[in-house]
């Protein structure tokens, strides 16, 4: 094959290329990509040696990569991701792409004229129409909230299907006041679950502008009057499925119970739902309203307890236990943390057929659980269960586990209690555990040493173990865990 054949690749592998994401990884790809490239304007006596040696690339020419990366196809294009001080250098990529469904702004912040990015956005609309996901992200700057064209911005998406404000910390402080077009298309909306804000004052009701049909989706005027207004947004979106939200008030969905009651039918097909708050009442209670609201269709629940300082268990009140006792015959997928997850009542798992997955974690500072995971087994069909905080393993737990969760399939243990396990009953733990593909451990250098022998001695060929120790060297062919969530 001669020379002139090999100047155009033979599989032209861009045509894959659907989602443009401006990250460090993408640009530190150039330089192996186009090693020939000019990186930064050569000084008069500089030598070519010289210049191919600084792997710097100017900001001109990674915006001209990137131009003629999104180009290449420019109708396969459905992701475009950036930081809006770039934004200015893409306004004239946005009408070619005639597929464009998800747009994505990061360092959104006071500083920033935020009229390039509406203005790309419209033309797109006026266009096309097909961006139907919007990520806005930026810093903790609550100047943003006053600038009047922020929450415009989602005013411009014509038919919103994703929101996703969980990069953006400030977003809920103003909630009610976002300009949605077509709240009857939005099926995601996202915050930032690891930050509420602090409790406002009491809302006002709706405005009279609301139109009549979101009327009608809340029900009874005269009973919407009593209600918690500061979630009318969720309320009002009909095809809401996934809800990702901090919440302040513990009667923010006292208006979901209320429709339930009067007719289960006109409830939104709620699939995904994770919840936080700063207090672990008001989340409690939030969680078991949703629970008994939307349990016909909930898939996947979490629910966090912010703790903002540690605190002595022992001036904690004996908390009440947090559960249901009506079946969830969808849901798949649980996660509890904080206070919430020493809170649960496991004989909830019964009326869980379909859990497959199951996550607990505690804080450091959380009192340790006694005979309290062995109820787990109340769920059969796990195969995935996350231990992270002060639970107590010992050598009866590991046994009755292995006897009660056959298809369990992954297991994790994470800054446990394990004064009480022995070797022997940590071994015979998951030879019993038949199903078990990965053990993740950080439980302390003995438990390692442990974990070692077992792995050279006894494991199965199928199964993977990966350890970390803060104290312990590492060990070849391990992968160190991300450390365990701390307040």
């Amino acid at each position: 094959m001669n020379q002139e054949a090999l100047k155009k690749p033979l599989v032209d592998y861009l045509a894959a290329y659907h989602h443009h994401y401006l990250c460090m990884n993408l640009s530190s790809t150039f330089p192996i990509l186009f090693p020939n490239i000019q990186r930064q304007p050569l000084p008069v006596n500089a030598t070519a040696p010289l210049a191919q040696a600084n792997t710097t690339i100017t900001m001109f020419t990674r915006n001209e990569i990137e131009r003629t990366l999104l180009l290449h196809h420019p109708d396969r294009i459905k992701t475009i991701s950036l930081p809006i001080q770039r934004l200015a250098a893409f306004e004239s990529v946005g009408p070619h792409l005639s597929s464009l469904m998800r747009f994505e702004l990061f360092g959104v912040s006071w500083h920033f004229n935020l009229d390039p990015a509406i203005a790309f956005l419209q033309q797109h609309a006026r266009l096309f129409g097909t961006i139907r996901e919007l990520k806005l992200a930026g810093p903790n700057d609550v100047r943003l909230l006053q600038k009047p064209n922020l929450h415009s911005i989602m005013k411009v998406i014509k038919n919103p299907k994703v929101i996703d404000l969980s990069r953006y910390k400030e977003a809920t402080k103003d909630l009610n006041s976002y300009e949605i077009q077509n709240r009857d298309s939005l099926e995601q909306l996202l915050f930032d679950l690891d930050y509420v804000p602090p409790t406002l004052p009491p809302s006002s009701p709706p405005s009279p502008v609301v139109s009549a049909l979101a009327v009608s989706f809340l029900g009874d005027p005269g009973q919407v009057r009593e209600q918690d207004y500061s979630l009318d947004l969720v309320r009002t979106c009909p095809r809401l499925k996934t809800l990702q939200i901090g919440v302040q008030s513990p009667t923010a969905f006292h208006w979901a119970v209320s429709r339930y009651d009067a007719d289960p039918l006109t409830m939104q097909h709620l699939n995904t739902l994770h919840l936080s708050s700063n207090k672990t009442s008001t989340v409690k209670q939030a969680l078991e309203d949703c629970v008994y609201a939307f349990r016909d269709t909930l898939e996947d629940l979490k629910g966090v307890a912010l703790r903002l300082s540690p605190v002595d268990p022992a001036l904690s009140e004996i908390p009440p236990f947090f559960g249901w006792t009506w079946p969830l015959h969808q849901l798949t997928v649980l996660s509890l943390r904080g206070e919430l997850a020493g809170w649960f009542d496991m004989n909830s798992l019964k009326y869980c057929p379909k859990l497959t997955e199951f996550h607990l974690t505690l804080y450091p500072y959380s009192p340790v659980k006694v005979d309290y995971l062995e109820s787990v087994v109340l769920a059969p069909h796990l195969k995935v269960l996350s231990l992270v905080g002060r639970w107590i393993l010992n050598d009866r737990l590991l046994s009755v586990l292995g006897d009660g969760l056959p298809k369990l399939k992954t297991l994790t243990a994470d800054g446990c209690e394990h004064d009480e396990l022995t070797g022997e009953g940590l071994f015979q733990g998951l030879d019993k555990m038949s199903a078990l593909r990965t053990v993740e451990v950080e439980l302390g250098q003995r438990v390692e040493v442990l974990m070692r022998e077992y792995r050279v001695g006894r494991a199965r060929p199928d199964l993977s173990i990966r350890m970390r120790s803060d104290d312990a060297p590492w060990f070849e062919g391990e992968v160190r865990l991300m450390p365990a969530f701390r307040p």
